[in-house]
């Protein structure tokens, strides 16, 4: 499956799916709430008695807990919206937070006439090195890679790791004549990574390809000629091995 495809078909993370017990809590908090509420309503003082001191006091505990709640309640879904973007192995961004970012770079650039670089790269024999040293081996090329990407990238660019073995890097306002020597340098980086793994080290291999963008860029288009650059790489890099 290209890159191009596997975006195309990506279903939208179901937060449903592991957020039960925080709608539980949520549940729970509402109630409590409402409850503190419905008391202090139904014991207003009518037009002949001063509201109490201890109404006041009541009154100002359920509106702390609103705000509490409140509080609580955007951190729970600050913290789901992080989740639902990030690669678990490797922190990095998944396939769902790397085409959020794409979209809003490729707007931007559009009103701003904006250029960059997206990257692909693709690892070689990987399936050798999980089915040699096993899958936790494997995981910690993965690591490996995705930290050897942050290290030699700009924290302006955004990292991520579609799937498996592939992972791609937006470099946002980069010229088009600074793009080969950076390129060159975060490939030359890459297949010079060495893993420790037990008794073993590892060599890593990467293709890597890429495609700039500017104003009339659209992410379909980006995306297939960074994914076409990058396998008419693999197959150079593939020969001379």
């Amino acid at each position: 499956m290209s890159y191009t495809e596997a975006f195309s078909s990506f279903e939208a993370l179901n937060a449903a799916a592991f957020d039960n017990a925080d709608n539980a809590q949520r549940s729970s908090d509402r109630e409590n709430l409402m409850f503190r509420l419905r008391r202090i309503a139904y014991s207003r003082p009518n037009d002949n008695k001063r509201i109490s001191d201890q109404q006041v006091l009541e009154l100002l505990e359920a509106a702390a807990l609103a705000e509490q709640t409140l509080s609580e309640q955007q951190e729970r879904i600050r913290f789901l919206e992080t989740l639902s973007i990030t690669d678990e192995l490797t922190g990095l961004l998944n396939r769902r937070g790397f085409q959020r970012e794409l979209d809003r770079t490729l707007n931007r650039a559009a009103r701003t006439s904006e250029q960059g670089v997206l990257v692909i790269c693709d690892m070689d024999y990987f399936k050798s090195i999980n089915d040699t040293y096993g899958h936790l081996a494997g995981d910690c090329v993965l690591k490996k890679t995705a930290h050897t990407l942050v290290k030699h990238c700009r924290k302006s660019d955004y990292i991520a790791r579609l799937s498996g073995d592939e992972f791609a890097v937006l470099m946002t306002n980069t010229p088009a004549g600074q793009v080969q020597p950076v390129i060159g340098k975060l490939s030359k980086m890459l297949n010079r990574l060495i893993v420790d793994w037990g008794q073993h080290k590892i060599p890593v291999s990467v293709s890597v390809g890429h495609e700039t963008y500017t104003a009339s860029s659209t992410s379909s288009h980006l995306l297939h000629m960074a994914d076409r650059s990058m396998y008419r790489n693999k197959g150079t890099t593939l020969t001379k091995e």
